[in-house]
């Protein structure tokens, strides 16, 4: 019988009661087991309670990432997620794209999860920026990033030059719904590209593109695109032309 591909799985918070409903591959490589979910207010969540306070339990599994992709979704509707103002989630899709911008209730959600995260709500409410705080949103608003392919020296360029907010931006860096945004953070100077058609080594064997490599270790390209320019993988790399 085949493998499941991934799951879709539903994080609740144990202080509040508030869930996120999300998918996750097998084998990706973050750690699936313990994988709480990338939506950008129950990232802000966790950061304020805790992982310790949060349990995620799998819902359901699939056997491709289409099947994976409609029976989140599936589940998302099912709850009413999106407006539910007992959930995290703010897309009624976790299909590429900005869907949220096109979301005819998008007004009614802005309100309601800008509700949720001001004032005593906010993990950071009462607390004054510290230098170090300052200096680290600089620098990672600073650094090089691709954007469908295309590079920009910063967050901040590629906001000014797409009218795109660069808090917009860096959520999608952070996130797995947005494949085609990328950091430039290349480990021991290798090449800054990210094309999966480049040749790659993974643990002394050689592939002909990250593609191929993925598919020999049984996971996405965009993980294994991830893993050439993590410090967490050195044994991973794009060989130079």
């Amino acid at each position: 019988m085949a493998k499941p591909f991934g799951f879709v799985y539903e994080t609740t918070n144990r202080i509040n009661g508030m869930k996120y409903i999300g998918k996750c591959i097998y084998g990706r490589a973050n750690n699936w087991e313990t994988y709480l979910g990338s939506g950008v207010y129950l990232k802000r969540a966790i950061r304020k309670y805790g992982k310790e306070n949060f349990a995620r339990k799998i819902l359901a599994e699939a056997y491709s990432d289409e099947e994976l992709n409609v029976m989140e979704e599936l589940f998302i509707e099912k709850r009413n997620a999106v407006e539910s103002p007992d959930y995290y989630n703010i897309k009624l899709t976790s299909i590429g794209g900005d869907c949220f911008t096109t979301n005819p209730d998008k007004e009614k959600i802005r309100s309601m999860r800008v509700k949720q995260m001001t004032g005593s709500s906010n993990h950071q409410f009462g607390k004054k920026k510290t230098a170090r705080m300052i200096e680290s949103v600089v620098q990672a608003n600073s650094r090089a990033i691709i954007i469908d392919g295309i590079h920009y020296c910063s967050a901040a360029e590629a906001s000014r030059r797409l009218s795109i907010n660069t808090t917009t931006i860096m959520y999608r860096l952070d996130s797995d719904n947005f494949p085609d945004y990328q950091r430039l953070s290349p480990k021991n100077k290798k090449p800054t590209h990210k094309s999966a058609a480049y040749k790659c080594v993974v643990k002394g064997i050689t592939y002909e593109s990250i593609a191929k490599a993925a598919i020999a270790h049984n996971i996405s390209t965009h993980a294994m695109r991830m893993r050439m320019y993590s410090k967490t993988f050195p044994d991973h790399y794009i060989v130079a032309e």
